[in-house]
């Protein structure tokens, strides 16, 4: 019963907050992801690519940020949202009144009464965490930030020293916050990466607490490694190798197996679930990256024709595997899910309005056949391609005499792009 009170409660509680959470917080907030926190990151990166610019982007680390909530300062700023005295003398109640053990090894340790720290795996948990942390976008005045939960990125344009300059300010700002909120950053786990195609970039020096923080060339955010040309052949290539590694385990431990759909359903979880993560934001361009991820799943479609008929089969092609097992190329899927991912965001599916303020509509001046809905975008720079924007620009308009991305229902315009784009 505590449980469902509780999800009640969040419910009714996220209704009257919502509008109040910052937008650049992805992390807890229903119909926003780490894909729309990555993506809101890229465009940043690519748009100062087009003018020839430099992102300097710092990311931080909190230390045990979920435990270290005081309750005293949560509840002193649910009081100044506005909320009534019944509901934070019930909060406090929930979150102060909550008996804690340690379970080791068969030993229990005598109860305490936890001082900090909102309920983990809790429903209300991590709303309340995000309303504590989420007037600290305000204190920036000179850049902007993206958050999931407590991961956050600190991020401007670098077109001379001042603009370095103005983006410590910032970053001595955070420091200050979390002295007054009692939360504290692991200055050895943050870092700034310089996002630039410049042979020459501006290395401004940036410091928390007098402490230089140190400079990479990638880093792992959310999942996915960045690099500073925005290139990914490093995330691909780790990607890839730990996909091989989970096949590997897959084939070894289905020896026995002899059921072709759960076979297919153990490779859906473990294997190519790994391969899709986030896809918009890395999907390759250059056929030779394209080939390396499809070859995972060609060794996946010989080793079911082994289960199938006893004996592997390297003559074979791709193309008649996949079409034999209805399982369609990687590639494939990916477009797919690029042109679903905006579908998503032009009807409300996912909410972000940063995203829906960068999508760009071909508004023609007369009624054309086959006019498409978006521009065309051309460049001379490959990483302009490989932008998942402007990829669904140029795989959408292909098909836009077949697809309503307006008016159609998910299921149905889902079902047909499977139709038009898988092969």
């Amino acid at each position: 019963m505590s449980k469902i009170f509780e999800s009640i409660i969040h419910k009714r509680l996220f209704h009257q907050v919502k509008n109040l959470i910052s937008p650049s917080q992805h992390g807890f907030i229903p119909k926003r992801s780490t894909a729309t926190n990555l993506f809101c990151l890229t465009n940043k990166i690519i748009s100062s690519f087009q003018i020839g610019s430099q992102l300097d982007v710092i990311y931080t680390d909190f230390s045990k940020a979920f435990d270290s909530i005081d309750f005293g300062i949560l509840l002193n700023k649910l009081h100044g949202l506005g909320f009534h005295v019944n509901l934070t003398d019930w909060l406090h109640s929930y979150l102060c009144n909550r008996s804690l053990y340690v379970y080791f090894n068969n030993a229990v340790s005598r109860e305490f009464s936890g001082t900090s720290g909102v309920p983990q795996g809790s429903n209300l948990g991590p709303l309340l965490f995000i309303l504590f942390i989420n007037d600290f976008t305000s204190v920036f005045k000179y850049s902007e930030c993206l958050l999931f939960a407590d991961d956050l990125k600190l991020f401007s344009s670098m077109n001379s020293n001042l603009d370095g300059v103005l983006l410590q300010s910032d970053l001595d700002c955070l420091f200050k916050w979390c002295t007054v909120n009692k939360l504290h950053l692991n200055i050895e786990k943050c870092s700034i990466l310089s996002y630039t195609r410049k042979s020459q970039p501006l290395n401004h020096v940036y410091k928390i607490n007098d402490r230089v923080l140190s400079r990479s060339d990638s880093v792992t955010d959310l999942g996915i490694i960045f690099d500073t040309k925005l290139d990914f052949s490093q995330h691909i290539n780790s990607m890839v190798s730990k996909a091989y590694r989970r096949l590997g385990i897959l084939k070894r431990k289905t020896k026995e197996f002899s059921s072709e759909i759960a076979l297919k359903v153990l490779y859906y979880a473990h294997v190519r679930s790994s391969l899709e993560y986030c896809s918009i934001i890395w999907d390759p361009i250059y056929h030779n990256k394209i080939e390396i991820i499809e070859r995972i799943q060609n060794n996946f479609l010989r080793y079911l024709l082994y289960k199938k008929n006893g004996i592997y089969l390297q003559d074979v092609s791709s193309s008649y595997l996949r079409d034999m097992f209805n399982i369609p190329s990687l590639c494939s899927r990916r477009d797919v899910s690029c042109v679903l991912f905006f579908y998503k965001v032009i009807n409300g599916s996912i909410d972000c309005t940063d995203i829906l303020s960068a999508i760009n509509f071909a508004v023609p001046a007369r009624s054309l056949r086959n006019q498409g809905s978006f521009p065309n975008v051309y460049s001379r720079f490959k990483y302009i391609d490989r932008f998942s924007l402007y990829k669904f620009y140029k795989t959408f308009n292909k098909i836009s005499g077949e697809l309503d991305i307006y008016h159609m229902s998910p299921t149905v315009f889902k079902s047909n792009c499977f139709q038009l784009l898988y092969t």
